[in-house]
């Protein structure tokens, strides 16, 4: 995998060549490079040596998050997994969204999968996470294993009222709430609760950051300069499990470019 050229540090998925554009892969050519909203890529890839490049109308999503260009991130985090959420009939894009995990906390990403394979040998990595039983079973544990932040950039000018109504929608839809109906429904009040009082635009390219510690969700909003505004705390640690698994299981999946972009990622790490 590329390098930052001013210092070694690696992609945050780990995987090595070939390198991946959105969805299919892409030989790489040291003759196509060009530069681009100030990253590298080359012609066939939107992988860039800074960030990954989601869309032309927001920012290249960094393949790391720290202090040093995330106020909000207290932990070191890698990029796991990446996409675009679109409205599939008509392939409208509505959102990136990116999975970061704390580098401490990413190796249990790889050690859940690898438990649910000793208890079903028959199915391999992949078959697991596209099992529609097995998955959510799966992505239900491994969010109780570790901290987690989701990156939702809008690329189309929206509002708060529209974001708060999809997380809610989101929720409901998973059939994971089913199971847990009181603490779910208290915890979508607590969401709303975040939102209230926030109205108004979100420009595209501003961000969402929900930031997921010890089972409690934090979210915070980043302006295009890096203004946060801190929209407030989900404490009922259901709504951390139920939006992971919403995320990544193969169940009416939320991106299923994200959710095959976590897929590889784990293939890679188990390979």
């Amino acid at each position: 995998m590329f390098r930052i050229l001013r210092i070694a540090r690696p992609f945050a998925s780990g995987r090595r060549f070939p390198i991946r554009a959105f969805t299919f892969a892409s030989a790489f050519s040291v003759a196509s490079l060009t530069i681009r909203n100030g990253i590298i890529t080359n012609d066939a890839s939107k992988n860039g040596i800074e960030g990954v490049s989601l869309d032309n109308n927001i920012d290249p999503f960094p393949t790391q998050l720290s202090k040093q260009n995330c106020s909000v991130i207290d932990k070191v985090s890698n990029l796991v997994a990446s996409g675009m959420r679109s409205v599939t009939f008509i392939s409208f894009k509505v959102y990136a969204v990116g999975l970061y995990v704390p580098t401490r906390d990413e190796p249990q990403i790889a050690s859940t999968v690898a438990q649910y394979m000793r208890s079903h040998p028959e199915k391999s990595a992949e078959e697991l996470l596209n099992d529609k039983e097995l998955s959510q079973d799966l992505l239900a544990n491994m969010s109780q294993r570790l901290d987690y932040t989701i990156r939702i950039t809008p690329v189309r000018n929206t509002d708060f009222g529209h974001l708060r109504d999809g997380f809610v929608k989101t929720i409901l839809a998973c059939p994971l709430t089913k199971q847990m109906r009181e603490e779910v429904g208290a915890g979508i009040e607590q969401l709303r609760g975040a939102f209230q009082g926030h109205k108004g635009s979100v420009p595209k390219n501003h961000s969402l950051y929900l930031v997921s510690e010890n089972g409690q969700i934090t979210m915070h909003y980043v302006g295009k300069r890096g203004e946060v505004k801190t929209l407030g705390k989900i404490t009922e640690p259901s709504i951390s499990k139920v939006l992971f698994v919403s995320y990544f299981s193969s169940v009416k999946p939320i991106s299923e470019p994200l959710r095959k972009d976590f897929v590889d990622y784990v293939k890679a790490k188990l390979q």
